[in-house]
């Protein structure tokens, strides 16, 4: 997952402050590169007016939000404090949030809510002195109060190199679905339930609904078609016309809650995500058929007594997984 674009103006973004708290001084850092590590404190407001994070029934903050603050910050601490050169592509392949009380995500009027992410930040695969990845464990606070944990694993590609693994796998994928023309990415057998609404997957625009029909339900299993990349939210997707990572994050956000609701029958609208970790494996190309799958395990109770199911979600293409998931949602009424 490359790392998206920072938001522009209008998206509901505030001020947002990075501190940085060195654990040494002095022009050069101790020669152990497990004492290299260091810390971090982002500090800003979350969207109230963003095109996809801010569409729904504005019960909680979206951590899709949070995730996108660190990301954003994440390429400059790289190139900044551990020498990464300016023109690594940085990417993104494990994401994991741990959100802890759900009440502390609950929106509250007259306030955006201020998140507080401190970032432990520590280099891996040095050479030379300089990582070619850093791995991230996240404290996030809001308005002060505790909101779970987070971690993300970080890779600096050179440019050649990055350009050089697109090119080949997006020919191996095009070559895979050309011999499966013709046939729907994971679908099973023909027809299938009707795709979903606004409602279902926690939104009030059907314009960011991201999945349609044909929904196949086989016991446990929900299978959802997704939309074409070219169809989605204006403004979020990446330059060269790849799903954006934010849209990704989504496309498994919203099949887990459609999932939870036809499956297990909690309501979107007073669900949310409390826990998600996600493995990005590869490139989702912007021409191709897209599906994402949800195996769910009985519904539970959580310590409140609140109704939680437990999902794998797996985003296909051209038969091969380009995003894993396991996530938690919790019907918070």
């Amino acid at each position: 997952m490359e790392i998206s674009r920072p938001a522009r103006a209008g998206h509901g973004h505030g001020s947002r402050h990075l501190v940085h708290r060195p654990r040494y001084f002095g022009p050069q850092p101790p020669p152990g590169p497990d004492d290299r590590g260091q810390e971090f404190v982002l500090t800003g407001e979350l969207p109230t007016a963003h095109p996809l994070f801010n569409d729904g029934h504005d019960r909680f903050h979206d951590p899709q939000a949070a995730m996108a603050m660190v990301s954003q910050v994440s390429g400059g601490i790289g190139q900044a404090h551990f020498g990464v050169p300016a023109d690594r592509v940085a990417v993104f392949y494990r994401f994991g949030l741990e959100s802890g009380d759900v009440g502390a995500w609950r929106r509250h009027p007259g306030g955006a809510g201020t998140l507080t992410v401190t970032m432990q930040v520590r280099p891996d695969k040095v050479i030379s002195g300089i990582p070619r990845a850093l791995e991230f464990d996240t404290r996030l606070e809001i308005d002060g109060v505790a909101a779970g944990t987070g971690s993300a694993n970080l890779l600096f590609v050179a440019p050649m190199a990055h350009r050089s693994h697109r090119e080949y796998s997006r020919h191996a994928v095009l070559a895979v679905a050309g011999r499966h023309a013709g046939h729907a990415d994971g679908a099973k057998g023909a027809g299938g339930a009707p795709g979903p609404g606004p409602a279902e997957v926690g939104r009030a625009s059907a314009a960011n609904v991201l999945l349609h029909s044909p929904v196949s339900v086989e016991g446990h299993r929900l299978s959802a078609a997704v939309r074409p990349p070219c169809t989605w939210p204006a403004g979020l997707a990446r330059p060269d016309g790849a799903p954006a990572s934010a849209l990704l994050l989504e496309v498994l956000r919203q099949t887990a809650l459609l999932s939870a609701h036809r499956l297990h029958g909690l309501d979107p609208r007073h669900c949310a995500l409390i826990a998600l970790h996600t493995h990005f494996r590869g490139h989702a190309e912007p021409d191709l058929p897209l599906r994402c799958a949800a195996v769910a395990q009985p519904a539970r109770q959580d310590g409140l007594g609140r109704p939680l199911v437990a999902l794998a979600l797996t985003l296909t293409q051209a038969g091969r997984a380009v995003t894993e998931a396991v996530v938690s949602v919790v019907e918070d009424l």
